[in-house]
């Protein structure tokens, strides 16, 4: 069972992620930058396991990101290219 309390903490991070990451222009700097060192938009390929397991971290910590900031595909798409306009 989810307390109170605990909505209430989950929604206040929610607002940080989404006024730090979508509402300030370093935010949004910092997140594009995110999306890019993931290599969230590129194919794997072949690497020892190590590497692979080192992406996959931090593509699993951006699309913790992404769930919290609650963005749909073209959003992510948008802000990736760098069209901020209109993302939240």
């Amino acid at each position: 069972m989810v307390k109170p309390t605990q909505n209430k903490v989950q929604a206040e991070i929610m607002q940080a992620y989404r006024e730090i990451f979508l509402h300030t222009p370093q935010g949004q700097i910092i997140f594009k930058d995110l999306l890019k060192s993931s290599g969230l938009f590129n194919i794997s390929g072949v690497q020892p396991d190590g590497a692979l397991q080192h992406m996959e971290g931090g593509r699993d910590m951006v699309r913790r990101i992404i769930t919290i900031l609650a963005l749909d595909e073209d959003q992510i798409t948008r802000i990736a290219i760098g069209d901020t306009t209109n993302v939240d």
